[in-house]
């Protein structure tokens, strides 16, 4: 990639699916060491070989950038601490107005969020779930309350599409050996008999009936998206850099039952 002072290991990344553009921001959760670039942070895009389309200056508000992510009319998706979305084309240029998820995502902040398609689902500091089904009619709703003390290990969604109910649902890796799977009107315990101990990662594949995840004692894990069946576990031996495990668990997704 030809792109210059990009760090992955220190930096926020988001690339449109594709062959679309990708967003790289500095990620303002870690400590980074500045070379020969300003202090001021800035949204950079760049084609898919690294080629550099615009960039934009980062001056907003409401605290840590929490994710990003495009969707798929290719509109940049920001999320920040307060609960406030920022929206970027493809230009970097910002697409008024901004949107909220919320009074209480303001007041608890927003720790986590999960993008799909037009879609984003976040999880509040005091463990409670918000979601905004398409961006196209931007409501935020709230599901129903998981009733877990501490954060998630590792959270995922089942799109809208592929769920018997037409909503989106949520997976919630706990400490139990359980999933959550968390919908608008209720909770559902997944994986009783069948997990050994709490997920660290998990994602779900594009058709929606395959959960890929690497386990608390270093197995990937490949089930239905419902965690009633195993189809392949494999022990890594090792444990396995967080970025590593969640590259790899995409790819096993990604191919389902292939492997």
């Amino acid at each position: 990639m030809p792109w210059k002072h990009v760090d992955l290991a220190r930096t926020k990344v988001a690339a449109a699916p594709f062959g679309g553009p990708i967003a790289v921001i500095r990620d303002d959760s870690k400590i980074v060491q500045l070379h020969a670039e300003s202090a001021l942070r800035k949204l950079r895009l760049f084609s898919s070989s690294g080629r550099p389309l615009a960039d934009a200056v980062w001056r907003h508000p409401g605290g840590r950038l929490v994710g990003m992510s495009w969707t798929d009319d290719q509109t940049l998706l920001c999320v920040v601490q307060d609960g406030t979305v920022y929206r970027y084309d493809v230009h970097a240029n910002l697409i008024e107005p901004n949107l909220s998820l919320g009074k209480e995502c303001f007041e608890d902040n927003v720790a986590d969020c999960v993008f799909w398609g037009n879609g984003l689902v976040c999880i509040t500091e005091a463990n409670q779930l918000f979601c905004i089904a398409d961006f196209r009619n931007p409501s935020a709703v709230k599901l129903a309350d998981p009733e877990i003390e501490e954060m998630p290990h590792c959270m995922a969604v089942i799109e809208p599409q592929y769920t018997v109910s037409g909503n989106v649902e949520v997976l919630l890796g706990v400490d139990d050996a359980v999933v959550l799977a968390v919908e608008e009107d209720g909770v559902q315990r997944l994986g009783e008999g069948v997990l050994r101990g709490p997920l660290q990662k998990m994602v779900v594949s594009r058709d929606g009936k395959w959960l890929a995840s690497f386990t608390h004692d270093g197995r990937l894990l490949v089930t239905t998206s419902d965690l009633t069946g195993v189809i392949i576990e494999r022990d890594c031996e090792v444990w396995i850099e967080n970025e590593t495990v969640l590259f790899v668990v995409r790819i096993i997704a990604s191919f389902g039952v292939v492997l």
